[in-house]
Formats: structure tokens, sequence, C-alpha cells
């Protein structure tokens, strides 16, 4: 049974075959027989111009240290780097959720693409409530979810949020919007029957899902948690590279020229360390300072709140309003903003992160995107929804109000100083590896350009 998927997919299905197998030394021949395959064929699968079958796949994992993702590529449900779900197909989306046998939220999907981690949802409350009491016996709290969550406000919604056994409960309000911790229990009903009551649930799995998640899992619970860093604990970082260094705090002492009295406080956390000697550290521990600087968050009870009333605003080239949302330092590559746009040419734009757009009030938006060297635009009514790629260039003209929450993706910073570092034309063969790591037929006087910089 053959992989099913797009032209780009199977190209890019090859593309991975010859780089594992380049990775694990294996020429054609060598990879023919652990595969138990025709003579001749591995280039035709590699080249292309064979398919591959979940039976190649599968002796693969049999045969090499892999795991079946190492194999599969992943799809492209994108046209164009974009993704618009139109209004109407979010309501027909709808599905009543019951608790504790009564409906308590309608949802709605918006747009989501394999691409990117978002799974945003529109969820009305159909629990309507007279207090503003966390105890109030009509609320069902949910146990907590994986994903990250930005939450914006329409209407007289109360949220509830629970943290260390503690409840809480703030009324909040059209513009309001909320940042949260996952696995953190929650919920949310309507302050009245009369007008609309209904959030924007953008959760988002970030860096935890994925390959994090599934190697964590097979580490098992004990080590997941030894793998546990105190924010804002820069001793902790200092311990763990000192013991991945086979180094003591003495000998790290001795080497920075910090005394070791000193450095077993900054290890403990009764002390910080000063910019000099966290470059005389991160120099003898062979990292970048960065890796020696530990994130804050600003959370209370595992929440951020920004009220409308207490945010800040700024114009962006003339063209738009942009009024910040609820975030945290913990994710500096996440970005939530409400966009007033007021302009009939578009500012254009591009940014590292994946994009979701949702059209909130009731006026219309024109949003124009460029991909692959062509311009595109479309029209997004109220309600519409639309996901873009990372560095997908677009603007909006019009006017209209637009929430755009904005997330990093699994290429992290880490990723992004890599791929600079790479030899010339190596971006090119990371994405689609389409040689061996070395020339068998030629010898001697080539370049790693020429061989494809094989060893």
């Amino acid at each position: 049974m053959y992989l099913e998927g797009t032209e780009q997919f199977h190209r890019r299905a090859a593309a991975l075959l010859r780089a594992v197998a380049n990775d694990l030394k294996r020429d054609d021949a060598s990879a023919e027989a652990d595969l138990d395959l025709p003579v001749g064929s591995f280039a035709e699968l590699t080249g292309g111009r064979r398919p591959i079958t979940w039976e190649i796949v599968r002796r693969a994992c049999e045969v090499w240290p892999l795991n079946e993702r190492d194999l599969l590529p992943g799809h492209d449900d994108c046209d164009a780097g974009i993704r618009v779900v139109r209004a109407g197909e979010s309501v027909r989306s709808a599905r009543i959720i019951d608790r504790a046998g009564k409906p308590y939220y309608e949802y709605r999907d918006t747009a989501m693409s394999r691409v990117a981690s978002y799974r945003p949802e529109w969820i009305r409350m159909l629990c309507h409530v007279t207090d503003n009491s966390p105890e109030n016996p009509e609320v069902r709290w949910n146990n907590g979810h994986l994903l990250y969550q930005f939450t914006y406000f329409v209407g007289p919604v109360n949220y509830y949020y629970r943290w260390n056994g503690e409840s809480r409960c703030t009324p909040m309000n059209t513009g309001d919007s909320v940042w949260g911790l996952p696995f953190a229990p929650h919920s949310f009903t309507a302050r009245s029957s009369d007008e609309p009551a209904y959030i924007l649930a953008l959760t988002y799995g970030a860096n935890l899902v994925g390959d994090a998640q599934r190697e964590l899992s097979i580490l098992g619970p004990g080590a997941t948690k030894d793998m546990v860093l105190p924010l804002g604990s820069t001793g902790s970082l200092l311990t763990s590279f000192m013991d991945a260094r086979m180094l003591t705090s003495a000998q790290l002492a001795h080497a920075s020229g910090i005394a070791h009295s000193r450095l077993r406080s900054v290890c403990a956390d009764e002390t910080t360390a000063m910019p000099d000697e966290l470059t005389a550290l991160a120099n003898v521990l062979g990292v970048a300072v960065r890796e020696l600087l530990a994130p804050e968050e600003t959370t209370h009870f595992g929440v951020h709140i920004q009220k409308r009333t207490d945010t800040t605003s700024w114009d962006y080239h003339g063209a738009y309003h942009v009024t910040r949302l609820a975030g945290d330092s913990l994710h500096p590559h996440t970005t939530a903003v409400e966009v007033d746009v007021h302009t009939e040419e578009p500012a254009w734009a591009a940014t590292y992160q994946h994009q979701y757009l949702y059209v909130l009030g009731e006026r219309s938006v024109r949003l124009h995107w460029e991909h692959g060297g062509r311009k595109h635009e479309t029209v997004l009514a109220a309600g519409d929804s639309a996901y873009l790629m990372p560095y997908v260039r677009c603007g909006f003209s019009g006017e209209a109000t637009v929430l755009v929450l904005r997330i990093g993706g699994m290429a992290g910073t880490d990723v992004r100083f890599a791929l600079g570092a790479m030899a010339d034309g190596g971006i090119d063969r990371y994405l689609d590896e389409d040689r061996l790591w070395f020339d068998a037929g030629k010898t001697g006087g080539q370049t790693a350009g020429q061989t494809g910089g094989g060893r």
C-alpha cells in the first residue's frame, strides 16, 4: 500500500528516505540489502521514480533505529500559503457539548492547518449565571488541557480559573483577553441571556507537542520531572550544564575566575550573576550567554489577564491601529494583537511566525498576500478566519477589526541559527536531500559542493 499524498508529499518522502540512509551511512546497495529490495530500486525510490510503500516504512523502522515519523513528511493543506475558513463553514461545524447533562457550550471550528499547532475554536456560552462566584454550582469546570490557550472575549463572559486548588472568577467583556498555562482547570459562563456572549479560544501546542512529547513519554515521568527547569533559576541552568560537561563547581569557578563561594551562591539562586560573570561562565561551558538566562513568567494563578481598559496600543505605518492583548514572556514568540484597519493601501509585512486571523465585528476586510512571487487577495467577511504560513507577506485594506494571533513553530531560534551556520547549499539539501553523502564515481580534487559534501 502506497503512501498517499500530493506530488510534493511524495518528493519529500523520497528525500527523507535518502536523508536517513545517509545518516546511517547506507549506500544504495547496503540499503537494498537491509530492506530486502531489488538491485537498483533504492535509487528509484529516493529519486521519486517509484512510490514509497507502507511496507518499506515498516521494514526500515524494523531494521534501522527509526520511528515512522522519521520517514513521513507533513501534509501541506494550504493554497498559496494560506487557508481560509468562511463563517458559513464554521457554522456548519457547530456542535453542542453537554456537561453534567446540560448544554454548556456551542463549539465551532475556525481556520486551522496541518502545518501549525493551532486548534482555534469559537465557543458560545450556554450557561447563564447571576453572580460572579467561582463556587456557583452551575459552573462546570474542565480538567485542564495540554495546549496553551489565548482567549479573546466578546460580550459579558465570566472567566473561571483554578491554580493549586484555589478557584477564582473574573468578569470579562468585549476586547478583554487572557493567556493561560497548560493543564490548569477553567470554565466560562455568560452573565446575560440577552446579548452575545462567546469567546475565541485559540489553543496551540508550541514546542510542547510533537517530538518533545513523544520523546519524554518514552523516557517516563521520572526523567521528565528531572528535566524540569524552574522559571527564573540561573542556578538550575548552571548546574545542568556542569553535569553535562562533567565539571565540578570548583573547577568551573577556577576556570572562569569567579570565587567558588560566589559561584555556589549563584547556583543556589541566592544571588544574581553579573553580565561579565555570565560571559565568563558561558565561555568555559562552551555555550552562548543566552543559554544561561532563565526566562521569567508573569502569570498570576496560572493566567495573564489583559483588560481592554488597561492595555497599550499604537499606530502601524499609518494604516493600522494595533492593540496589545494577553501574552507572557515565557512565550516570546507568541504575539496577540487586535488590528483596527483604516487604509485603502495595505501596509505589507511578513513574520517568522505562523499567523491566525479572525474578523471581528460586522465589517469585512480585504486580505492581500504574496506567495511564490505572485500576489493574491480575498475579502474576509465578519466571522471568517484564516491561517497564514510564516513569511507569507500580507496586509489588510478597508475599515475593519481583525484579531491576530502569531505563534512560533518547530523552527525555533536554535534551528534558525543552525540554518545560518550551514555550509553553502546546505539549506536546499536539508529540505530536499537528493544525493548520497559521497560521490562513489569520483576520486580526489572535488570540493564539497561538487560531491555533495560527503566524507
